[in-house]
C-alpha cells in the first residue's frame, strides 16, 4: 500500500489494538484505536477512516448492532469484522448488514494484512451507491451486436406485424422466449394477451383441457365450464415452447387452430373461432422429430411461416461484454465495473447453459465481489465441456495429457514448444484453484505446490494472475 490513510481499529482487547496498530503503522497508515463501539463512533466521525476494523463482541452495544451506524458516520467505508472462530452465524449476518470482509479469532497477523490490504484495494474500486430508487433494467431485452443477432433483431422486425406462425429454434438457454416475446411486443397485437406456456409442464391428461378448454361433465372433476389458453389469449399471442413435446394427438387439433382458425372445449363439439397468433419454440431438431413419427409433418410446415434461430453464446462472443453489463444494470449493480481481462476468460468458455448461465454467472460475481470491479476470480469456476475427458482420477488425466500430446505431435512433429505450451494450458487453472483454496496465501498457496515463494510469484506474474487480484 503506497498512499497513507487513516484506519480505525475497535476491539476491547489491547493486545489485538497494538499489534493491528504496529502492523499498519508499518504499511505506513495513520491508526487510531477504541475499545467500545461508542468511543469508536466518535473516532470514525472526527477521522473519517478510510477503513474500520471492527470487534463483534465489545462492552455495551455489540459490533453487529453498531455497524451500520459506523458505516453512516464513515460514509460507508469498508468495515472489516472481527468474529470468534468458528461465528458463521454472526459472520454472515455481519456481511448481510454491510461488513465487506471479516477475520475469525485467532488469525495470523499476515491474514489481517492481507484482508486489510484487499479491502482498501476494493474500497478504491468500489462504486458509489447511487442516492435514486433502485433501477431495474428490462429483462425482456434482447442484447447483442453481433452479427448472428443482428441477423435474429432483423427477421423479428420483418415478421412481427404479420400474422405468420414462427417456430423459433435454439439451444437451451438462448433466449428463444426473449425473441417470441420482442415479436408479439412490436406487434399489432401488442395490447392484447401474450401467454407462454410449455407442453411438457401440462399434465398430459388435461392438456387438451388446458389448451382448449372444457365444459362442465366433460371428464372427472370438470365441475364447471373453464376456458383454455386459446380463449384466454383472444386477439393475442400464444408460445409454445418446446413444440417437440407436444402429443400427437393434441397435434392434430393444434393443426386444426392454425388451418381452419377453429377449436372446441373438450366435451363441447360446437366450434370456436380462435383469433390468436401461434409461436413455437423448441432446442430439438424438429426434422428429425418429423422423420422418426414423432412430430406431424403438416404441422411441422404450418409452423414454421418464418424460422428463426438463435445463436448459442459461443458462437457470439463478441455479446458477452453487453451481456454482462446488462445483466449488472437488472441486478442493480449497474455501477459495477468488470475487468477487460475476464472478458477474454469468459470467451473461451463453452456456455452449454448459453445466457441463462451467463446470467447465473454474472449474479454470482456481482454478490461476491460486493460493488468492486469484477475480476474473473469472482466467478464460478468454469464446467468443462461436454466433450472433455473426464479426469476425475488419475488415470484418466494421465488419458486426457496423452490425448492433448498426440494431438499435438501429430499437427506439428517438429514442435519444440510443446512442454511449455503443456504447462500454458494447465498451470495457471492449477494456480487459481490453489490461491482460492488458500484464501489468496501465497506463503500457503507456495507450500502446497511444493515450489519456492518467488518462484510462485515469477509464474504469477508470467500468466498476468497478478494483475487479477
Amino acid at each position: 500500500m503506497t498512499e497513507k490513510q487513516t484506519i480505525l481499529v475497535v476491539d476491547d482487547e489491547p493486545s489485538i489494538c497494538w499489534a493491528l496498530e504496529k502492523m499498519l503503522t508499518r504499511e505506513g497508515h495513520n491508526v487510531v484505536t477504541a475499545s467500545s463501539a461508542e468511543e469508536g463512533l466518535q473516532l470514525a466521525k472526527k477521522h473519517q477512516p478510510a477503513m474500520v476494523v471492527l470487534d463483534v463482541r465489545l462492552p455495551q452495544e455489540d459490533g453487529i448492532t453498531a455497524l451500520p451506524k459506523f458505516l453512516a458516520a464513515t460514509n460507508n467505508a469498508p468495515v472489516v469484522i472481527i468474529t470468534a472462530f468458528g461465528d458463521l452465524e454472526t459472520a454472515v449476518a455481519a456481511v448481510k448488514k454491510g461488513a465487506t470482509d471479516y477475520l475469525t479469532k485467532p488469525f495470523k497477523l499476515e491474514d489481517a494484512l492481507r484482508t486489510c490490504r484487499l479491502t482498501l484495494q476494493k474500497s478504491s474500486q468500489r462504486a458509489v451507491p447511487k442516492a435514486t430508487q433502485p433501477m431495474a433494467a428490462d429483462n425482456s431485452v434482447l442484447v447483442g451486436a453481433s452479427p448472428a443477432m443482428q441477423q435474429v433483431f432483423r427477421q423479428i422486425a420483418l415478421v412481427a406485424d404479420s400474422d405468420l406462425s414462427v417456430l423459433i429454434t435454439g439451444e437451451t438457454g438462448t433466449g428463444k422466449e426473449l425473441v417470441a416475446a420482442a415479436i408479439h411486443r412490436h406487434s399489432q397485437r401488442s395490447k392484447a394477451p401474450y401467454i407462454p406456456i410449455a407442453p411438457v409442464a401440462l399434465n398430459l391428461d388435461l392438456i387438451e383441457s388446458e389448451l382448449f378448454g372444457h365444459v362442465k361433465g366433460a371428464f372427472t372433476g370438470a365441475s364447471e365450464d373453464r376456458p383454455g389458453l386459446f380463449e384466454r389469449a383472444e386477439g393475442g399471442t400464444i408460445l409454445l415452447d418446446e413444440i417437440g413435446d407436444l402429443p400427437l394427438g393434441t397435434q392434430v387439433k393444434l393443426l386444426r387452430v392454425l388451418e381452419q382458425g377453429q377449436y372446441s372445449r373438450v366435451g363441447d363439439a360446437t366450434p370456436r373461432t380462435a383469433n390468436v397468433r401461434v409461436l413455437a419454440a423448441t432446442n430439438c431438431n424438429l426434422h428429425d422429430a418429423v422423420t422418426s413419427g414423432e412430430f406431424r409433418e403438416d404441422l411441422f410446415h404450418r409452423l414454421t411461416g418464418v424460422q428463426i434461430h438463435l445463436p448459442p453464446l459461443r458462437e457470439r462472443t463478441e455479446d458477452i461484454g453487453p451481456l454482462c453489463q446488462h445483466f449488472l444494470t437488472a441486478m442493480n449493480y449497474g455501477d459495477t465495473t468488470i475487468d477487460e481481462s475476464v472478458f477474454a476468460e469468459l470467451k473461451t468458455r463453452p456456455w452449454h447453459g448459453n445466457i441463462r448461465e451467463l446470467k447465473n454467472a454474472v449474479g454470482h460475481a456481482a454478490v461476491v465481489a460486493r460493488g468492486r470491479r469484477l475480476t474473473i476470480d469472482d466467478f464460478p469456476v468454469a464446467k468443462p465441456s461436454r466433450d472433455a475427458v473426464p479426469v476425475s482420477s488419475t488415470h484418466s488425466l494421465e488419458s486426457a495429457i496423452a490425448t492433448w500430446a498426440e494431438t499435438k505431435v501429430a499437427e506439428d512433429p517438429s514442435a519444440v514448444t510443446i512442454h511449455s505450451d503443456f504447462l500454458a494450458a494447465v498451470e495457471p487453472s492449477l494456480l487459481r484453484v490453489v490461491l482460492r483454496h488458500t484464501g489468496g496465501n501465497r506463503a500457503r498457496a507456495a507450500e502446497m505446490l511444493g515450489i519456492h515463494r518467488g518462484t510462485l510469484r515469477d509464474r504469477l506474474r508470467a500468466y498476468k494472475i497478478d494483475d487479477e487480484n
